[in-house]
């Protein structure tokens, strides 16, 4: 592909796409990525990225062979359902997914994306009888109306007020906080919680915090939903962040990497007893495209993958030695400019003193031939979202693009000669 092949790739976008996404393209001067596979990215030019960003998708690389060889079976019989005839595999999928959900979670219902997933919690939680919600400062649960609704950002919020009512929120990480805003009619509210923020830059809360949470829901009869969207299903060192504190949710919600890095997908997974109202009309939310077979082969396959590979125990090897390769070179140089790094699992923070850095180091690793994500919620906060599937390799890769990464910062900024404090 040339580069007026490249330009006219960028124009289309413009007229017809995002403008401003356009202009962003063009300031970046990244590559038009044409195949991925594995921990792998191809651009246009032939260059090739270690994939460790996707925002937490792509837990199991790219074209994973037992996912792939499920999406390609179903798309040759039936890849979207007549919704009048038995869907087979959605069934198969939503029992492979309450197998590994926390005991008492029997029901699930698919979605497209993790925002609808947050959506059809907000109406479960309405047909239960729950009409306020409390949520966390500093939280992110998509951007469709509900979902923003809950969602902390003011520049997210303000360009679509108003949004729904009744909607509190506290600060994340102090109980007493949500205790207090459970005092009044606490049984009216259904509270929303990430086990660990990721758009906040990956804030991990103290060993009990959600354990608390939980037990004043329970208090007053509050309904605890628990957002796994970026941090289930094996990322984090556990099939679920919130069993690290033995809590189990009323409503839990995945997503990410439960679409095997293929199809759009989310779940919610709720007991029998908050899912009655769903059950007795099944009509009362729906979607078309939810839970499609070609949706739940890819999810059962994903599901079959992760367990083979016992992704917990992987993910906490794996994370572990990344982070700790981090604060090695960070040990190493102590640049003025990096706060810390953090994480759990394969879910992973690298903290900046000022925004501009981690904007800077997001560059130098394109540059250096990794990706990387930025944070949503905190722009001083550089995310790696590794897949399960790097080799050491492919380690030792990453880690040199971090050290490179820095040390040029460094050398920019503050005249650092390598090595130096």
């Amino acid at each position: 592909m040339s580069a007026v092949e490249v330009e006219e790739v960028i124009d289309t976008h413009h007229e017809h796409v995002n403008s401003g996404m356009a202009r962003l393209m063009r300031l970046l001067n990244v590559g038009i990525e044409v195949s991925a596979d594995g921990a792998y990215v191809l651009d246009h030019s032939g260059a090739k990225y270690l994939d460790c960003g996707g925002y937490c998708v792509f837990l199991l690389g790219r074209r994973h062979p037992k996912v792939l060889s499920a999406a390609y079976a179903q798309l040759e019989s039936v890849s979207l359902g007549s919704r009048l005839l038995i869907n087979r595999q959605q069934a198969e999928a939503a029992r492979c997914l309450a197998e590994i959900a926390p005991p008492g979670l029997s029901y699930v219902w698919f979605a497209n994306s993790g925002a609808e997933s947050v959506e059809a919690a907000i109406k479960i939680a309405r047909l239960n009888g729950k009409k306020r919600f409390v949520a966390m400062k500093g939280g992110y649960h998509g951007k469709t109306t509900g979902a923003l609704s809950l969602t902390y950002n003011p520049k997210y919020r303000e360009p679509f007020l108003p949004l729904l009512q009744n909607v509190e929120f506290v600060d994340y990480g102090d109980a007493e906080a949500l205790r207090s805003a459970l005092r009044d009619r606490g049984e009216d509210v259904a509270v929303f919680i990430e086990p660990i923020q990721s758009e906040a830059g990956v804030v991990i809360p103290r060993k009990g915090y959600l354990k608390e949470v939980e037990r004043a829901c329970r208090e007053v009869g509050a309904m605890l939903i628990v957002d796994e969207i970026s941090t289930g299903l094996g990322r984090t060192g556990a099939w679920w962040y919130c069993m690290e504190d033995d809590v189990v949710p009323d409503i839990l919600l995945c997503g990410k990497a439960l679409s095997g890095g293929v199809v759009p997908v989310s779940a919610l997974i709720c007991s029998a007893e908050l899912y009655r109202a769903m059950n007795i009309n099944p009509l009362i939310h729906t979607s078309t495209f939810a839970g499609s077979p070609l949706v739940s082969a890819v999810v059962k396959a994903t599901i079959d993958a992760l367990r083979e590979l016992d992704a917990p125990e992987r993910a906490r090897k794996l994370g572990s030695r990344i982070v700790s390769g981090i604060e090695a070179i960070l040990a190493r140089h102590r640049f003025p400019f990096v706060a810390n790094v953090r994480g759990r699992g394969l879910l992973i923070a690298i903290e900046f003193t000022d925004e501009s850095y981690a904007g800077e180091f997001l560059l130098e690793m394109v540059s250096n031939r990794v990706i990387i994500s930025h944070s949503l919620n905190a722009h001083a906060i550089a995310r790696l979202t590794p897949p399960l599937t790097l080799s050491d390799a492919d380690v030792s890769l990453l880690l040199t693009a971090v050290e490179t990464s820095l040390v040029s910062i460094n050398t920019r900024y503050f005249q650092e000669e390598w090595g130096q404090v």
